[in-house]
């Protein structure tokens, strides 16, 4: 953790940890070099704020490759947006497409495929030959009772706020090499001027959280925009997932908004002085995420795991003086962590005029290292303890305003404040000099005689 002359507090981690018991009961279905990469990054521009994530995944090679090729294209905006999906077999190639849309009261679906039977490829599945396919769709999207069986499943899902208002298959054509089918999907929100943002409230009303519609409806405004691509190359066997979202201008003040707006209610239902500590903190706390970056790397074959998080900034309370203070809400807040703990930065920042000096009392765990302007504490398990370390501006060693308070900047300003003063000093006498001293003049002069008025004029 960075913190800052502003009382800002930037925030990064990396993590590394095993999967343990997990990677032993399935290292056998995957073969070395199997792993998962994601990242996420958000630009700040002048007009919005973009947020860039792309996840691959490195599939093992299959021992069959049936599929040659997948891609994905996805445009949202909000509850609104529409969308394709196609996928390749190999050989006998067949292609399925699907497109999709949404909107806020309704998602519809549709997929079509022209699907090859192959014994000796697809042997053992549904489309080894016309016979067992004919016999497989007969007993599911050929059967309204299955199909019927499926909506209700949906419908029991979502408590009943969601209709299923078509789900049915077609079977367009079949011979012994083929057959081709299509397939629909529509559901709409039950309660007649809802829309899903609705549903979804009165889904987990049963769960506590009521009134979230709000929320929720000020959470999709936030977004202007998304576009969705995924892609698998049957080749090097590689999945990758990219999308695109733009937010507003503003997101970290309305992202700040919404939680205030989320923790407010939480607050309000804990008699006076006795909400927990962490929760007063995170509401007094603003973020900025406009800059945050993120990765996360799987690899289930070594059974490793590795995250990393930067450029996340807090702003929290904090106590005493804006040239010393500290933050006992944030580390209280950090709280504990499992054995064998975290090896934990605590990095003082600067900025043109002043740096930050990590002060650590005596009376509280001591780091492992320091440097001139961090320090480090090595498994590290309860972060409360550090509440204490007092964070201390001082002028930066270059700064103009710290060669003004050094010994040399003493002097320097004396010799020049002595200048001035005795520049003045003689700027006055020389006023003083010209004042008294009378003009010589090269004419006649005349002297005006004693008395009260002027010398009369000669006639």
């Amino acid at each position: 953790m960075t913190v800052n002359p502003d009382k800002s507090v930037g925030v990064s981690w990396t993590t590394t940890s095993s999967l343990g018991t997990l990677t032993q009961n399935v290292s056998s279905l995957f073969t070395p070099g199997y792993a998962i990469h994601s990242s996420s990054n958000f630009t700040k521009q002048s007009s919005a704020v973009v947020q860039t994530t792309t996840i691959q995944y490195q599939l093992p090679p299959p021992s069959v490759g049936i599929f040659k090729s997948i891609s994905l294209s996805d445009t949202q905006m909000g509850l609104t947006g529409s969308g394709s999906l196609t996928i390749t077999t190999n050989v006998p190639t067949s292609t399925i497409t699907a497109t999709f849309s949404t909107s806020p009261t309704q998602v519809k679906a549709n997929v079509t495929s022209q699907l090859y039977f192959s014994q000796s490829f697809f042997g053992g599945t549904f489309l080894a030959n016309q016979t067992i396919f004919q016999k497989n769709w007969t007993s599911t999207f050929g059967n309204t009772a299955w199909t019927d069986k499926i909506a209700n499943q949906i419908q029991n899902a979502t408590k009943h706020y969601v209709t299923v208002k078509a789900f049915n298959g077609t079977l367009s054509s079949i011979d012994s090499t083929q057959a081709t089918v299509s397939i629909g999907f529509v559901a709409v929100p039950s309660q007649p001027g809802t829309d899903f943002v609705t549903v979804l409230d009165n889904i987990l009303t049963p769960f506590g959280r009521t009134g979230l519609d709000p929320i929720f409806r000020s959470a999709l405004n936030l977004q202007t925009g998304e576009t969705v691509n995924l892609n698998y190359n049957g080749s090097t066997y590689l999945l990758t997932l990219q999308s695109t979202t733009t937010y507003v201008s503003d997101l970290d003040a309305q992202v700040n908004k919404l939680k205030t707006q989320y923790l407010q209610p939480l607050l309000a239902a804990f008699p006076a002085g006795t909400a927990p500590a962490s929760l007063v903190f995170l509401n007094a706390t603003s973020i900025t995420i406009s800059q945050m970056s993120t990765t996360s790397d799987l690899d289930v074959s070594a059974g490793t795991s590795s995250t990393s998080l930067k450029g996340l900034l807090l702003k929290p309370p904090t106590v005493g003086s804006n040239t010393n203070f500290t933050i006992p809400g944030l580390f209280q807040t950090l709280g504990k962590t499992p054995t064998p703990g975290v090896n934990f930065t605590l990095i003082g920042g600067s900025d043109s005029t002043n740096q930050v000096k990590i002060v650590v009392p005596t009376d509280i765990p001591q780091p492992s290292s320091t440097t001139s302007n961090s320090a480090t504490w090595t498994n590290l398990q309860d972060a409360s303890t550090l509440s204490a370390v007092e964070f201390q501006l001082q002028p930066v060693q270059n700064s103009f305003l710290a060669f003004l308070v050094s010994p040399a900047g003493i002097a320097i300003e004396a010799i020049v404040a002595i200048a001035i003063v005795a520049a003045v000093v003689l700027y006055m006498a020389k006023r003083r000099a010209t004042k008294t001293r009378r003009p010589m003049t090269s004419g006649p002069t005349s002297t005006a005689s004693p008395g009260t008025g002027p010398t009369p004029p000669t006639p």
